[in-house]
């Protein structure tokens, strides 16, 4: 018999198939558990139908069993935000991984000096500066992808930092996304609802960026002043 170990794309290195690998697990999944909400929703849906059918001749709607329809609510406003909360954490964490090792990596194969965490800034934004100034990456290439990912981290900020009110995150910025993005609504006044379209195209925009990062070839030196 033979051992048969799991190949985590995580573990690998940042390359293109590693990325289009990780990316299908988070996609699979993402879609997955979806389905089983929806599926739930379609048969609390007919479930409905039939008390409507059911309560259609009474004078008021007090024998109304009103279980299913405040379980949809539940899964609608509930579960589907959590999930979908757990998701863009999945994804963001990600997408910043994968640029601080394409920081390292070119780190020793360029032979700079300095680490990313030198820079000014944090997170993809010190990861960017690094890529562009020091290992010579062209974001101008990608720049419509990176104001999705722009977008995608002030969202991941109001779940991390405020559990997904906007009104506890207090950033203009931030309702001013939201009011302008089709995929980004608001549930109880504050609480940012992201749907499921949204989150494939985080997904695949992550995906096109680490792509891109991990084939772009990389000068044998660049010089860049702070």
């Amino acid at each position: 018999m033979f051992d048969i170990y799991p190949v985590n794309p995580e573990l690998e290195r940042v390359r293109a198939y590693s990325v289009q690998k990780k990316i299908s697990f988070l996609r699979t999944h993402f879609e997955k558990i979806e389905n089983i909400f929806n599926q739930e929703l379609d048969a609390l849906s007919r479930e409905c139908v039939l008390e409507m059918e059911r309560t259609q001749g009474d004078d008021d709607d007090g024998s109304y069993d009103y279980r299913a329809s405040e379980a949809m609510r539940e899964i609608e406003y509930v579960f589907l935000r959590m999930h979908r909360y757990s998701a863009i954490l999945a994804i963001y964490s990600y997408l910043e991984t994968s640029m601080m090792v394409l920081c390292k990596d070119a780190k020793e194969s360029l032979e700079i000096s300095i680490c990313v965490n030198d820079l000014r800034g944090e997170g993809i934004f010190a990861c960017k500066k690094y890529l562009e100034l020091l290992a010579g990456v062209d974001f101008n290439k990608i720049n419509g992808t990176w104001s999705n990912l722009v977008v995608l981290n002030k969202v991941r900020n109001c779940i991390v930092h405020a559990d997904g009110d906007a009104n506890k995150a207090r950033r203009d910025d931030l309702l001013n996304i939201i009011g302008s993005n089709r995929g980004l609504s608001f549930v109880e006044k504050s609480l940012i609802m992201v749907s499921s379209d949204f989150i494939f195209d985080a997904i695949d925009d992550v995906e096109n960026i680490l792509v891109y990062l991990a084939e772009t070839e990389r000068p044998k030196r660049v010089s860049a002043s702070f």
